[in-house]
């Protein structure tokens, strides 16, 4: 498989909502991923507001993709469960890889692309999270370099493992 990996373009807008429809869809534990809001699908391309967003591609089809969360406001009660206000904080999420192309490192390597552009534009850490029960996705933030820190019920409800590497 020669899959390439770059921004998800403005003109792949469909196939990355029909990614996000396929792949939420076809959770088998609706918990491994918290919904998006209307106002983030409607943000998915505001790379400096919100998340600079990165995909997978076997040819023109669009089969993974992330998010490298970076406003601020968005993540103040991360920053205080992680007691780093005073500094500038980054979230690697919105990891959704179609069902066919599991298993072959899709994840990891957006990660490692998000990862590196983290420490690029600065920021101090970067956090994420993720359901106790899916276990791929804990393995593969740990294969990235983030450490567990902790479990938690975030205030939404939704219960998570949460993991932090300092980038400076």
């Amino acid at each position: 498989m020669n899959l390439i990996y770059k921004k998800v373009e403005t003109k792949d807008k469909e196939q990355l909502f029909k990614l996000i429809d396929k792949v939420l869809g076809g959770l088998k534990n609706k918990e491994y991923f918290i919904p998006y809001e209307q106002w983030e699908l409607d943000s998915m391309y505001d790379e400096n507001n919100y998340a600079p967003l990165y995909g997978a591609y076997d040819g023109d089809k669009l089969v993974g993709m992330a998010q490298l969360y970076v406003s601020q406001e968005m993540l103040e009660d991360f920053k205080k469960e992680f007691d780093l206000e005073k500094y500038t904080v980054c979230e690697l999420g919105g990891n959704l890889v179609l069902p066919e192309y599991r298993g072959n490192g899709i994840t990891t390597k957006l990660q490692t692309i998000e990862l590196e552009l983290a420490k690029n534009l600065g920021f101090d850490y970067i956090i994420s999270m993720a359901h106790p029960d899916n276990i791929g996705s804990c393995k593969t933030l740990e294969r990235v370099g983030l450490e567990f820190i902790k479990e938690t019920r975030l205030s939404n409800g939704f219960l998570r493992k949460l993991y932090m590497l300092k980038l400076r």
